[in-house]
């Protein structure tokens, strides 16, 4: 066993670079300075009357500086700057009384109080979410439509403690969520003993794919960010986290990798997910066409779990159509074909699916192809002094196996920032034209494009959390509605 230390990759900005998404963007300004891009973003906002004025009152505040309440780590929790035309984002938000779409009380609690299920509640509360975004898109012209949520509704969608049987009166007398209530991370589970028919029902995911007929990215979000409770994310932080989520929905670019190498790269990422009903897996791809984290989403076919076999696989032909349709997507969008091509996957690739994507890539002409399996593993590597193991860290099992810590003590933060002790990445190299040194930076470059999230040491990269996102996504479409091609309408 080998174990090196990579070099934290450095991110692009307007007037420079920096490791560091905030620091960037405070110091040297979003990556897009010089080009087009959102110097005004409008705002169309949906929620009930008080959710509505907390969240505006929010909105005027954070113009100015918002001071990190947390004494140390300051470069973990700096001070949001403000969001305003002189400084950081130089971007201002902009709305009038018309963008505003108040929801009465009467209406939502007479959805709560005549529904049997969750279920039925789920649905009615989209519907009415979607009248006001139907409004917005055709009477208005929003950049971003943000979907408040009081306390009783985030409780009533998010709280973890849901149970099938549970009334929706029990459900409401659960306790208060933190912060990562809201995240809805992907399980990846495609053996779960739940219900076969019994249709899941989840009302970000729900809202999220109807609302993608209209064309306009929402955000969904809880009024209580305006006045944060103990247990949720610092002042400064959930500012950060907005409005570098708007910045970005209202296609702005805030950063962009480093570009180590004048090659034209593409890289694609490929997860599974189960419909609703259980009953089927299908395929998501998210591409990612150059460093700027430009790309495009596609929806790919059903497979089947074979008897015996944990893993779905795509067949020899269900591959090549894949990988064909995402290079013919790369091509009309550039107007010329990748130099080289990595494909992530969250889990192992089968003969089929090498052979589908071989004969892909060589009737495109490309000749450089790395296939690379990312999944989280179970084997940890301790430091003498019982911190975890520094972000970074690749371990050299053998010239087809590798760990890589993505998350861990991070020098820049000056410490580690997470609250159990951090499982490294499985790296595997099923085919590979690149060094595994280079393909190991590259996922730990891109596990920093995420712009739903300004502290840079997420686990996976893009890629394979983008993929999974949209899985959760992809499944409330039905099979004749189209999926929207950009990322910003999944996060």
């Amino acid at each position: 066993m080998k174990i090196k230390l990579l070099e934290e990759p450095a991110l692009e900005f307007g007037l420079g670079e920096s490791i560091c998404p905030k620091r960037g963007i405070a110091s040297i300004s979003p990556y897009d300075l010089e080009s087009v891009r959102p110097e005004k973003i409008t705002l169309g906002l949906i929620g009930k009357s008080e959710s509505i004025d907390n969240i505006t009152a929010w909105l005027q505040a954070s113009k100015k500086t918002i001071k990190n309440n947390k004494t140390n780590l300051k470069n973990l929790f700096p001070d949001f700057p403000g969001f305003n035309k002189e400084l950081a984002f130089q971007s201002e938000i902009v709305y009038d009384q018309s963008y505003l779409r108040r929801l009465n009380n009467s209406d939502v609690d007479q959805i709560i109080k005549k529904a049997d299920d969750l279920d039925s509640v789920i649905e009615d509360m989209v519907l009415l979410y979607m009248s006001e975004i139907k409004f917005l898109t055709k009477n208005k012209k929003p950049d971003v439509i943000l979907c408040i949520l009081d306390e009783k509704l985030t409780s009533l969608f998010f709280t973890s403690a849901i149970k099938k049987k549970n009334s929706v009166k029990s459900i409401m007398e659960e306790a208060d969520l933190n912060e990562e209530d809201l995240a809805e991370h992907s399980d990846d589970d495609f053996y779960s003993d739940g219900e076969i028919n019994k249709k899941e029902y989840n009302f970000r995911r729900l809202l999220k794919a109807k609302a993608m007929k209209y064309g306009v990215p929402i955000q969904i979000m809880r009024d209580k960010i305006a006045s944060p409770s103990r247990d949720m994310q610092d002042v400064a932080t959930i500012a950060w986290n907005f409005f570098t989520a708007i910045y970005y929905k209202a296609s702005g670019t805030p950063w962009s990798l480093k570009r180590e190498t004048s090659d034209i790269i593409c890289y694609a990422g490929i997860s599974f997910y189960r419909s609703r009903d259980k009953q089927t897996i299908q395929t998501s791809v998210t591409q990612i066409f150059n460093e700027h984290g430009k790309g495009v989403i596609l929806r790919g076919a059903e497979v089947e779990l074979k008897k015996g076999d944990r893993e779905p696989h795509l067949s020899e032909e269900q591959a090549f159509e894949l990988m064909d349709t995402a290079l013919g997507e790369y091509y009309e969008a550039l107007k010329i074909f990748p130099q080289r091509l990595v494909i992530h996957k969250s889990s192992n690739f089968s003969d089929s699916e090498i052979e589908g994507f071989r004969k892909a890539t060589s009737k495109h002409k490309i000749n450089s192809v790395d296939l690379v399996t990312i999944m989280s593993s179970s084997l940890r590597l301790f430091r003498d002094n019982n911190y975890p193991p520094l972000r970074g860290t690749m371990c050299t099992i053998d010239n087809k196996n590798f760990l890589l810590y993505t998350r861990g003590f991070v020098n820049y933060f000056e410490t580690y920032p997470g609250s159990y002790i951090p499982d490294p990445l499985l790296i595997r190299l099923f085919s590979h034209d690149e060094s595994p040194e280079v393909i190991c930076k590259e996922i730990l470059g891109l596990t920093k494009m995420n712009w739903n999230n300004t502290q840079f040491d997420r686990k996976y990269p893009i890629t394979i959390e983008c993929s999974r996102k949209v899985g959760d996504i992809l499944k409330y479409l039905e099979a004749d509605e189209q999926p929207q091609l950009k990322y910003s309408f999944y996060m």
